[in-house]
């Protein structure tokens, strides 16, 4: 009798096991489904919010380009703002009326300014997703429920981490949209600046344009000689050899119009300075004047017309034609750029025919006049 009670216990008590454990796999299931949805609704809200952060970053990225090249222009302009400032002061002339006093390290420089939204701008917010596969093909329910179990603090853990990140993202987002007036701002001070540097260095070239036609008128008598360094080809053969060594360019092998004013020599013993057929560009004068037009880029001081002029450039055609050793001789004052741009040029073009000596092709140097004029 007391062993069929304890065997109609342990029967009950499995019976009780087997329903509860049922109860809670089906209870678990559903909570499942709730995290389940919970993550889809999660995730929209993510991408609604990622679209509108997007947005912000791409704004303020755009912005920080236009910061740049607002700089650039700045640093370009007071290039030649200062170039013609120092000749005018070389010459002892007094300056334009109405000329700014201007520092280049009182204009805030843009990726310092920008640094507080560096980070913001550089976030990149991630939604991660509970996988939903789980295998329980085999598995009892109280195993089952393990899992289930696991996988429910799973989806609560990525739920807490979502919430926050998505939360970090609106502040950052919140964060580029404060700052884009001032980014703003910065671009029109910019602008500002850029506009009174080329207004004062247009002044500037318009003192220097009636100084050097008063030189000109006058003749070089009485002139000091630093107005013979400023306008070199004013009188270009007035001071003596030993003078015009510091003030003029080479003259090199060149069959074009315009040649250097004599001067320094420079001689190695494999290279011709000059030969008895020169080197020239494949297609003569004609073709090469075509590619120049096609090819040269105008630096914007040109463009605007602050500058103008012709830069000297020596180079080294090779037995083959190979172009090597670009360099400037002889600039225009204000406009380092427009040298940068003319070895740029010459480094870029096809190879020449070379130059010939007793039949024989030879390494020699040639000169060229690149004109930066509008």
């Amino acid at each position: 009798m007391k062993t069929c009670l304890i065997f109609f216990l342990l029967l009950f008590s499995f019976g009780t096991f087997g329903q509860c454990a049922k109860k809670l796999n089906k209870q678990l299931r559903a909570e499942l489904q709730v995290q389940q949805q919970n993550q889809e609704d999660a995730s929209v809200l993510f991408r609604k919010s990622l679209s509108v952060f997007d947005s912000l970053k791409l704004l303020g990225n755009d912005q920080i380009g236009v910061l740049k090249e607002g700089e650039r222009k700045i640093l370009d302009r007071f290039f030649t703002y200062s170039a013609l400032l120092y000749q005018l002061e070389e010459l002892e002339s007094e300056l334009p009326p109405l000329i700014s006093s201007f520092k280049s390290d009182e204009v805030p420089v843009q990726q310092v300014f920008v640094e507080p939204i560096r980070n913001p701008l550089n976030a990149v917010p991630i939604f991660e997703r509970v996988s939903d596969k789980m295998d329980m093909g085999n598995l009892s329910r109280k195993e089952q429920n393990k899992v289930l179990k696991r996988k429910l603090d799973e989806y609560k853990r990525y739920a807490l981490s979502n919430s926050i990140r998505l939360e970090e993202m609106k502040d950052n987002g919140d964060r580029i949209s404060a700052f884009l007036p001032r980014m703003d701002s910065l671009g029109k001070a910019y602008e500002l600046i850029a506009n009174e540097l080329t207004s004062d260095s247009w002044k500037m070239q318009d003192k220097l344009s009636q100084l050097e036609a008063s030189f000109r008128k006058k003749g070089p008598n009485n002139f000091p000689e630093v107005y013979f360094r400023i306008f070199p080809d004013v009188f270009p053969g007035f001071l003596s050899a030993e003078s015009q060594l510091n003030l003029t360019a080479p003259a090199y092998n060149t069959v074009f119009e315009d040649s250097y004013p004599a001067g320094i020599k420079h001689s190695e013993p494999d290279i011709y300075e000059s030969t008895e057929d020169a080197a020239v560009f494949f297609g003569g004068k004609d073709a090469m004047d075509k590619f120049i037009a096609k090819n040269l880029r105008y630096p914007e001081s040109v463009e605007q017309g602050i500058v103008f002029g012709k830069v000297y450039v020596k180079f080294i055609v090779s037995e083959t034609g190979e172009i090597s050793a670009v360099e400037v001789l002889k600039g225009i004052s204000g406009c380092p750029e427009c040298g940068e741009e003319a070895i740029r040029l010459v480094e870029s073009m096809p190879n020449w025919i070379p130059g010939k000596q007793n039949g024989t092709t030879v390494k020699s140097y040639v000169g060229l006049p690149v004109k930066f004029e509008l």
